[in-house]
């Protein structure tokens, strides 16, 4: 596995992104991360949020379009549906990486289609594919190579590394 950010780094940049939300979100919005990637990251950003003043409720969201593969199936999947009415509320989905954008246009249409007042975007990872070009995300924490397959911080190689304290890129 090379290394593609520290544990260091990734804990500033949550910071940053922390920071720049808490001055731009409403305080009563909701957190909406999806899983299974996108736990730690979401941990990690909300004591980073509530340290500068935002006390989000938070709820969870599952989807799959990889299904134990290391290249997306095309299929996005609902595993798992929100807990609580969205309806009126400010919504900021956080996923772990944008690859295809798939996953991400999928969970923003179904909270517009929920009535959500507004949905914001946020990533931990921009692949540069050129995939999702068309997709606006609000919050980017950083970016990787198309070619990288991503593991650690939460991220997986079909269910293992996620516990790596680092962001990292599987090599052949």
């Amino acid at each position: 596995m090379r290394t593609l950010y520290t544990e260091d780094e990734i804990a500033r940049r949550v910071d940053e992104m922390a920071q720049q939300m808490a001055r731009e979100l409403p305080k009563d919005f909701l957190l909406a991360p999806v899983l299974t990637g996108a736990f730690i990251f979401a941990a990690d950003l909300l004591r980073a949020l509530y340290k500068y003043g935002s006390d989000p409720h938070v709820d969870f969201v599952q989807l799959s379009s990889y299904a134990g593969a290391r290249s997306s199936s095309g299929v996005v999947t609902l595993l798992k549906d929100f807990s609580v009415d969205i309806e009126g509320k400010t919504v900021l989905l956080l996923d772990d990486v944008l690859d295809t954008g798939r996953s991400l246009h999928f969970g923003k249409g179904m909270i517009e289609d929920r009535g959500a007042t507004a949905v914001k975007t946020c990533v931990l990872v921009k692949k540069l594919t050129g995939h999702a070009d068309d997709l606006i995300c609000d919050y980017i924490g950083f970016e990787a190579g198309a070619d990288d397959f991503l593991v650690g911080y939460g991220m997986d190689d079909d269910g293992r590394k996620r516990g790596a304290p680092i962001l990292g890129a599987m090599q052949d």
